[in-house]
């Protein structure tokens, strides 16, 4: 059974490293491929993480869901927890956001978005961790090694 400490567990870890700059796709950070992407569909994108499946269901945010629910299955079994614990796990991530004043003391560089973790268990119980930052669409940024993402 999925207690409400283990989920809040999973969910703050989970956003961190799905926030992080380490989050890469094809040599990009996730984010600003996903920003890319995002453009195209209203400025969201959103995971499933259960089903491995993203809407829209474009490359990259297709690649991205099946990436997660592997990190799901991975934080779950450190728990000693299976995916049969859980009735929805999503990343939600809204673009386009109205300006918010840079924090100071912070390298803030692009446009604010919001991403939103949800874990459901079959307890009912809920963990929900949001949070703000800045990206920049991948395909205006130049990668020295590797050149401009091209969706």
């Amino acid at each position: 059974m999925l207690s409400r400490y283990k989920l809040n567990h999973m969910a703050a870890g989970l956003l961190d490293k799905f926030i992080g700059r380490n989050n890469g796709y094809e040599c990009h950070w996730a984010l600003g491929v996903l920003y890319c992407e995002a453009r195209q569909a209203g400025n969201r994108v959103e995971l499933d993480l259960l089903a491995g499946s993203a809407f829209p269901a474009l490359p990259a945010s297709t690649s991205m869901a099946h990436t997660w629910q592997r990190y799901l299955q991975l934080a779950l079994g450190r728990h000693g927890e299976t995916v049969g614990g859980l009735t929805e796990a999503s990343i939600a991530v809204a673009f386009g956001l109205p300006p918010v004043p840079k924090r100071p003391g912070y390298i803030e560089y692009g446009d604010p978005f919001q991403c939103t973790l949800r874990l459901v268990a079959a307890n009912g119980r809920c963990a929900e961790r949001r949070r703000m930052q800045h990206c920049h669409p991948a395909d205006e940024f130049w990668n020295p090694f590797y050149g401009p993402y091209v969706p």
